[in-house]
């Protein structure tokens, strides 16, 4: 039991330090319906992507350690939180401040939001419908 307590008290705090300000989510597209965090594809480059897609938007996974529990934290993390967003996919790639040779170097997750284009459904063509309006809208606006 005592076991089991120290586990549960360990994963809280793992995740605990993995809180909302950590994480900085600049949108470019429209927000789709959900998707299972668990089915998010994990990419390392553009080449890796093999079907028609879209950048729903960038996520940064902040202030991590650099050892490799955290990082793995943040990227599940980075994973279910895009997954909320609707993407397919994430694009991964890393920023770690040691190359800048500070004293206590941190990484930053630098995730795109991938979207493939062949799983969208009615609502979420609604949705990227709605976002072109929008964005035409605001450029009419902007030119007045």
């Amino acid at each position: 039991m005592k076991k089991v307590l120290f586990l549960g008290m360990l994963l809280l705090t793992g995740c605990a330090t993995l809180d909302m300000n950590m994480l900085d989510w600049i949108p470019i597209g429209p927000e789709f319906s959900p998707t299972d965090p668990d089915k998010i594809e994990i990419v390392s480059s553009t080449q890796d992507i093999k079907r028609t897609y879209g950048v729903l938007g960038l996520l940064r996974v902040k202030d991590l350690k650099e050892d490799h529990e955290s990082v793995r934290l943040g990227v599940e993390k980075g994973r279910k939180f895009i997954a909320s967003k609707g993407a397919d996919a994430m694009m991964l790639g890393q920023y770690n401040s040691a190359s800048d040779g500070v004293p206590n170097p941190r990484i930053t997750l630098i995730i795109y939001a991938i979207k493939y284009k062949d799983t969208l459904t009615e609502k979420d063509k609604k949705a990227l419908e709605d976002f072109e309006v929008l964005g035409i809208l605001n450029e009419s606006a902007a030119n007045r």
